[in-house]
């Protein structure tokens, strides 16, 4: 079986401002979604700019479609537009430094 090349992808979601009543009831959902999408090692930053209603996220998947199939499970979706970039690479704290276990 031939290996599924994985690449890192960063959206770029424009937040509807001012938020209104129909944005705030989804948030709580929203953050369930990326927390568990966040366990799962797929969402592997997730950023928010009120101020600015921007949003940034990095996902890991096979192809720009997978990503945005990972998208459509965001309950904001609707109400919300996204570029999705293919990024040639993605540094962060947490990977630059070593795990330790206290066991």
């Amino acid at each position: 079986m031939k290996n599924k090349l994985i690449y890192e992808f960063m959206a770029e979601i424009d937040l509807p401002l001012p938020f209104d009543n129909e944005f705030i009831s989804l948030i709580p959902e929203q953050r369930a979604i990326i927390n568990s999408l966040m366990s799962e090692r797929i969402v592997t930053s997730y950023a928010v700019s009120v101020e600015d209603g921007k949003l940034w996220t990095t996902i890991v998947a096979d192809s720009e479609e997978s990503v945005i199939e990972i998208l459509m499970r965001f309950p904001i979706i609707e109400l919300v537009e996204y570029k999705i970039y293919k990024l040639a690479f993605h540094n962060n704290a947490n990977t630059l430094s070593a795990q330790f276990s206290l066991n």
